[in-house]
């Protein structure tokens, strides 16, 4: 990526000094944003080489290009370009260039994106870019000293930045151009025009050449500022007015950019072309062009000739007459061609003035002539839809074109034919539903048949209209068709609830689309949907009662809360659907099992939970419900049922609720009433402070009985009545208390 010197930052760079030859055709200069919002542009030089007579060594690998600011011709800048494209231009018929080996041209371009700081081009009278070069061939026809005159490619473009605003502009773009030389004393048509990204207008003029301060001692030096540069100097007997002398002097038309010309003296001869640029009556910006064509003395070439005759008539037609086809003739005429020169390709080339040009046809489209009597026929047919307008004639140019050097010679004929309207049949479109009406219940199909016919075989279009209604909203469907002289389509009908107790009108409109005439068909029909009678769903459990359930604690012995949820409806076609809908809560939440089922009843699915400790202890003292909703697809008043399970969580157990239940007195007598200590209430949950173990002490500090076993049982065996101490060892916390035993 390169990007413009600013005035404050310009740099004179000293280069070799380049090779001097006589190489030079012509080309032009193109500048334009690629992305304006970016402040990137597109510059580029578009040079022609002369590679048959120019020295190789003369052709650079990069140029530099000069930019200038019109009001004072201050220096803004340069961008060193790279070469990017290298070409041969070709001829019009690419078998011409066997005949003229002296006329080879290359198109080199050197280009670049750049980015520029627009805030400094923002002069109102606008800026130039500019660059010279020496020399052009010495064997120019129309001026003097040619090997020692150079060229200077200019061109103009506005401001970037007008009222503080980006100013977006595209310099013309031109096209390659073609190779062609001219023939003594035969017109010669040249395209030299150009385009406008912006839509702009141009306006083309034949301008004189510039030489610019190039020179073969300095043949690429840096441009100085200035918005004209030296002209080359015409020969002898040429001016402005026949820069291409001949009985018809080069010129050029200021709309289109066309050249024409006839000369009468071969020679090889430069002009330039000053294209500008307006908007809105403005002229903002122009770009110089400058190129070379070859005048030789051509061997004879013959032009082509078209006819046609009429069937039954010995004379042939000429322009102005009018032709009549009538609706029932074919809308074919047959065009005779000749060429007086053998072994010749023409090409035939059909054109509407006042109608499509994709509306005739030309077969076949190419000849080629065995001898100079030949005469070919062509067969010229226009489509069915062309026919007169308003009164007026259709009017035809067929073009034959053979393939001469420099360019094909051409023969147009213009004919003139009053073509009378087709006769065109209505279409009819038609269902298969009896009475085109119905009335169907809810839940069930409707389906029949649409059909579109056009006994004329025409392009239809068959489309289904709900009069004030979308029928994809009352699950209507029906898909749009197109075809020839017949369509058949599916219509379908499947009511939903919102479609019931109202009728609908459904319009099938069949269009006969050709020749644009919308010649068109309708077919309505009549629906109607009414509700089913329905039996409400019921949704029950396997659980044996409709209290709450309580949870119990999570343990070594517990097994998961398992129940079963059933849906059932006794209209035994209906769809039913079975889900949870739990309350102010997720399944997923605590990890409960449950999966929604949908079909025809019965319905079952089953709900399974094992709450963790984390789960029963954050739920502790609470209670979760469980709504079961059953739902049918019907459209009557009551289609669900629901049934509420209660779960219901007791409190966390703690050593301090244990201690309300532990004994502090046995009696081991014998009669097995109080004679063991043990523990009933000691927890076997998993969750809480977790069982250790047991010790139990005499008053003196020695342990007496010890034992990890929960269901353990103490009965005083071996020892006196007296005072003992226990210590009960729990997974957080030991808990210690006395006991008296009586014997």
């Amino acid at each position: 990526m390169k990007k413009i010197l600013l005035r404050s930052l310009w740099i004179l760079v000293m280069f070799p000094l380049t090779t001097w030859a006589s190489h030079i055709v012509g080309g032009e200069i193109e500048f334009y944003p690629t992305n304006r919002s970016a402040n990137r542009f597109y510059v580029g030089l578009n040079f022609y080489f002369d590679q048959a007579n120019g020295r190789p060594a003369a052709e650079t690998s990069t140029i530099i290009l000069y930019f200038y600011r019109k009001s004072d011709n201050a220096p803004m800048g340069n961008i060193e370009l790279p070469q990017t494209t290298r070409k041969l231009i070709t001829y019009t018929n690419p078998t011409c260039s066997s005949i003229n080996t002296d006329l080879r041209t290359l198109l080199i371009r050197y280009s670049s994106e750049i980015i520029i700081n627009t805030q400094n081009f923002a002069d109102p009278k606008g800026y130039y870019i500019v660059w010279e070069r020496c020399c052009r061939n010495n064997i120019i026809t129309n001026i003097t000293n040619p090997a020692s005159t150079g060229e200077t490619f200019y061109m103009e473009f506005p401001a970037l930045v007008q009222n503080n605003l980006p100013y977006t502009n595209s310099s013309p773009k031109f096209g390659e151009l073609k190779g062609d030389y001219i023939c003594l004393n035969r017109p010669f048509v040249f395209d030299f025009s150009g385009t406008d990204a912006d839509g702009d207008s141009l306006v083309y003029s034949l301008t004189k050449p510039w030489a610019g301060y190039a020179s073969s001692s300095n043949p690429e030096p840096i441009p100085r500022g200035a918005t004209s540069y030296p002209e080359v100097s015409w020969a002898a007997g040429i001016t402005n007015d026949n820069m291409i002398p001949g009985p018809r002097p080069l010129s050029i038309n200021r709309q289109t950019g066309v050249l024409n010309v006839t000369a009468d003296k071969a020679g090889l001869y430069v002009f330039a072309v000053l294209v500008e640029e307006y908007r809105k009556g403005v002229k903002i910006g122009i770009t110089r062009r400058e190129f070379q064509l070859k005048a030789v003395d051509c061997p004879k070439n013959l032009a082509p000739t078209a006819m046609f005759r009429e069937a039954g008539k010995k004379a042939f037609y000429k322009e102005g007459e009018v032709l009549t086809i009538k609706k029932d003739q074919s809308k074919c005429l047959e065009v005779m061609l000749t060429d007086g020169d053998p072994n010749q390709r023409l090409t035939i080339k059909t054109i509407g003035i006042n109608f499509d040009d994709k509306s005739v046809s030309a077969n076949p489209l190419t000849y080629i002539t065995t001898s100079a009597t030949d005469t070919l026929k062509a067969q010229i047919c226009f489509e069915k839809c062309v026919e007169s307008k308003n009164g007026q004639p259709v009017i035809l140019e067929v073009i034959v074109s053979d393939d001469g050097c420099p360019q094909p010679l051409t023969d147009t004929l213009h004919i003139r034919v009053f073509i009378e309207g087709s006769t065109n049949n209505n279409p009819d479109v038609t269902t298969d539903l009896s009475g085109n009406r119905a009335s169907i219940q809810q839940g069930t199909s409707l389906n029949f048949k649409v059909t579109g016919i056009d006994i004329d075989n025409d392009d239809l279009v068959l489309e289904a209209k709900g009069r004030d209604f979308q029928l994809t909203a009352v699950g209507m469907t029906f898909n749009n068709a197109t075809g020839k002289g017949k369509i058949t389509q599916p219509f379908t009908w499947t009511p939903p609830c919102n479609a019931t107790n109202r009728e609908y009108l459904v319009d099938f409109i069949v269009t006969d689309v050709a020749c644009s005439k919308q010649v068109k068909d309708t077919v309505t029909v009549r629906l109607q949907s009414t509700a089913r009678p329905n039996n409400a769903p019921d949704v029950t459990t396997s659980l044996t009662s409709t209290q709450p359930i309580d949870v119990g604690l999570p343990s070594v012995d517990a097994v998961a809360l398992t129940f079963d949820v059933f849906g059932d409806d006794l209209d035994k076609t209906d769809q039913l659907k079975l889900y949870a809908q739990p309350k102010g809560f997720t399944l997923a939440q605590y990890g409960m099992k449950f999966s929604d089922k949908t079909g025809v009843p019965r319905l079952s699915s089953r709900f399974e939970w094992e709450p963790t400790c984390a789960q029963y202890t954050e739920l502790s003292g609470k209670e979760l419900t469980v709504n079961f909703i059953t739902e049918d697809n019907s459209c009557g008043p009551v289609k669900s049922d629901t049934v509420a399970v209660l779960l219901r969580f007791g409190t966390m157990p703690t050593i301090e609720s244990l201690d309300k239940n532990i004994p502090n007195v046995i009696t081991p007598n014998g009669d097995n009433k109080n004679d063991c200590f043990f523990l009933e209430s000691l927890s076997i949950a998993t969750c809480g402070p977790q069982f250790l173990g047991i010790d139990i002490y005499n008053r003196w500090g020695k342990m007496i009985f010890t034992s990890a076993d929960r269901k353990f049982k103490w009965c005083a065996d071996g020892v006196p009545t007296g005072q003992y101490y226990y210590g009960l060892r729990f997974t957080d916390r030991t808990y210690k208390g006395t006991l008296a035993v009586i014997k």
